[in-house]
């Protein structure tokens, strides 16, 4: 999972940002996930706090942020949705 934010006036595209990561990363390196914040949490060096997201997870119901997941069929990042989450864990959508 990438969690970014964007920038004011812009909007998240997730063809374009699929565009993006497919010509810049190998397959191994895309994040499945993208989850837009409003602001990123640092620490006093600096650092990005990534125990809070580990901790949230990719659950829709759990988080109030925006999740796109990465749809290699629409060669687009689409909203995840509290269905697609479902059939993720149930293990019908292979990651």
């Amino acid at each position: 999972m990438a969690a970014v934010t964007v920038n004011e006036g812009a909007q998240f595209d997730g063809s374009r940002i699929y565009n993006h990561v497919v010509n810049y990363l190998p397959s191994y390196a895309r994040p499945r996930f993208i989850r837009i914040q409003n602001a990123v949490e640092v620490t006093g060096t600096f650092k990005q706090m990534k125990v809070k997201l580990v901790e949230e997870s990719f659950d829709p119901g759990r988080i109030q942020d925006p999740i796109y997941i990465l749809d290699g069929k629409e060669k687009s990042y689409l909203p995840l949705t509290a269905q697609v989450y479902c059939s993720i864990v149930s293990g019908n959508i292979k990651l």
